[in-house]
């Protein structure tokens, strides 16, 4: 899909919503499998934190096009708001989920000093 983007391609808008609510069931699902990694199986591999990374970034940035491209209505301030912070909220999701593991595994991570 990124490649018919980069190419020139315009998709309808039918095409980026679909593109967008399987990328959603993917985050969902991704934040599931968080909660049973850190919680469940008290484990994290590096492969699932990737997968998460990359999970995340492939919801984020066509939602991020489709409410530039006005598929989704929101309110105008909140979409510059989005739009000029991206990146921050990006990252301060990522950051939100290292805090869970970084307290989930504190005792493993302060023995380490």
């Amino acid at each position: 899909m990124r490649v018919v983007v980069l190419c020139g391609a315009r998709l309808h808008r039918w095409l980026w919503l679909a593109l967008d609510a399987g990328a959603l069931v993917g985050v969902v699902f991704v934040h599931w499998l968080i909660g049973q990694s850190l919680y469940e199986l008290n484990e994290v591999c590096p492969y699932c934190a990737v997968v998460w990374t990359v999970t995340i970034a492939l919801f984020w940035y066509p939602t991020l096009h489709c409410l530039e491209q006005g598929a989704v209505s929101v309110p105008r301030g909140v979409l510059e708001v989005v739009r000029d912070t991206h990146w921050m909220l990006l990252g301060a999701w990522y950051g939100g989920i290292a805090l869970l593991v970084l307290t989930r595994f504190w005792s493993y991570w302060s023995s380490l000093l």
